[in-house]
């Protein structure tokens, strides 16, 4: 080696010295120039909204220690499916982000997440999934000590202690959420996935909703997906697990496992048909519905299988009798036991099987236990009031019974008010090809 003379020693060592001192702090006093500079907010939005591909709003920035942000005053809005303009979907009043290589933790307090209505909020869900391949890391972290959900339409609850991750999995974007929702004398918790699988095509999202363990939700938490409330009363509740599935742009098919509690069945029966009279609470246990597109039908139940028991209650000696004229449901071996003088009777226990196929074919067998014959369907203390029919019966005698015709029996059915809201159940390829103003005969 040559030997530096002092005067090149001296040049190195003030290089290193402002190497390792000078430099630094100049970088670190322009790094705190910029990001309290008053645009540095506006970057930090502009930035954001570019990677989310959503309208970022902020209130301030701050960075307590190295790979830490903080943001206080957030507010995500998106545009409109409709094209409206921007809509707010999400704000916190803080959201704290720890990044450590590939993998972010976000912790988000005061977190209110909004939709104009449950289908538009699916939308805007689906368009975040498709951009999520966008965001730089492959897994995301997200708690919440509270969350208020907001569906527009009346729709909105509040969720505690929740927990989320998205994974970028081979497969597509994948959200697991795990949250309890506050509910009166109750928190029960629950499970809600979401995924987008690109392997198939088209494009296939899914929903999936569980409850995993508490009391069970009110029943108005499936007012999001249709009028639950109204059908099967105000005080009914329902546990099991829902999953909805869309492929493409295709509308969503649903398949429900589970129970429902505390059915009202004057709600279920009477409200929609006032001619027929059906008192007292129920259970309903689901072992399988599913609901989708049907050839020639449009959307509605493709098929369901379950139980339903409820007493004491009371039934309309009408609707019996429709039951028996249409659906061939069958009086007891032994006569006496109605009195067709009242035109209620009171009864202490029902129990029902179904099985309704796609077809439109409903098979039923009795549900009342060992205390009574298999296929009795209704009882009055240890007396059977009525059994259930031999062999198979239709939907379409269903559809007759609960509207009764003034014509005689056989005749067609008019496509009525009440009769509508029955042709979400499966019929028979031959009748669904008839006129839509009318229905065949059972």
């Amino acid at each position: 080696m040559f030997p530096l003379s002092r005067p090149a020693r001296q040049g190195l060592a003030t290089a290193a010295l402002v190497a390792l001192t000078v430099l630094p702090t100049g970088f670190t006093a322009f790094h705190a120039w910029r990001i309290n500079r008053p645009g540095h907010v506006r970057d930090v939005e502009i930035t954001l909204g570019r990677r989310l591909g959503l309208q970022v709003t902020l209130d301030a920035v701050l960075y307590p220690r190295p790979g830490e942000i903080l943001y206080r005053g957030i507010v995500l809005r998106q545009e409109e499916p409709r094209g409206k303009g921007l809509a707010e979907i999400a704000r916190a009043g803080s959201l704290r982000l720890v990044a450590s290589g590939r993998d972010l933790v976000v912790h988000a307090d005061e977190l209110a997440l909004r939709g104009e209505s449950p289908g538009l909020a699916m939308t805007q869900v689906g368009a975040f999934l498709q951009r999520s391949g966008e965001v730089p890391y492959d897994r995301v972290e997200i708690t919440a000590p509270a969350c208020r959900v907001d569906l527009g339409e009346g729709l909105a609850f509040q969720a505690q202690d929740v927990a989320a991750t998205l994974t970028a999995e081979a497969s597509g974007p994948t959200l697991r959420v795990a949250y309890k929702l506050v509910e009166p004398g109750s928190k029960p918790r629950c499970e809600l996935t979401l995924s987008r699988d690109r392997r198939v095509d088209p494009v296939q999202t899914t929903l999936a909703l569980k409850t995993l363990e508490g009391l069970p939700l009110p029943g108005r938490v499936l007012d999001v997906f249709f009028d639950a409330t109204d059908w099967i009363g105000e005080s009914a509740r329902v546990d099991g697990r829902l999953t909805l599935r869309q492929s493409g742009g295709r509308a969503w098919e649903g398949e429900f496992a589970g129970d429902l509690h505390d059915v009202d069945l004057a709600a279920l029966v009477a409200r929609r048909f006032p001619s027929h009279r059906l008192a007292g609470s129920a259970r309903v246990a689901v072992e399988k519905a599913r609901w989708g597109d049907r050839p020639g039908q449009g959307p509605g139940w493709i098929e369901a299988k379950g139980r339903l028991t409820a007493g004491p209650g009371s039934v309309g000696l009408d609707l019996l009798a429709a039951l028996g004229r249409e659906m061939r449901f069958r009086p007891p071996s032994r006569h006496a036991r109605i009195d067709p003088r009242k035109p209620e009777v009171e009864f202490g226990s029902l129990g029902l099987a179904f099985d309704m196929r796609a077809d439109g074919e409903i098979h039923l067998a009795g549900a009342l236990g060992n205390e009574h014959a298999p296929d009795a369907v209704l009882a009055a203390g240890s007396n059977a009031l009525i059994h259930a029919p031999e062999g198979a019966s239709s939907v379409h005698g269903l559809i007759k019974a609960l509207v009764p015709a003034t014509a005689s029996p056989g005749t067609m059915v008019p496509l009525t008010t009440e009769s509508r809201v029955l042709l979400c159940l499966p019929v028979a390829p031959n009748i669904a090809a008839r006129p839509t103003r009318t229905m065949g005969a059972n």
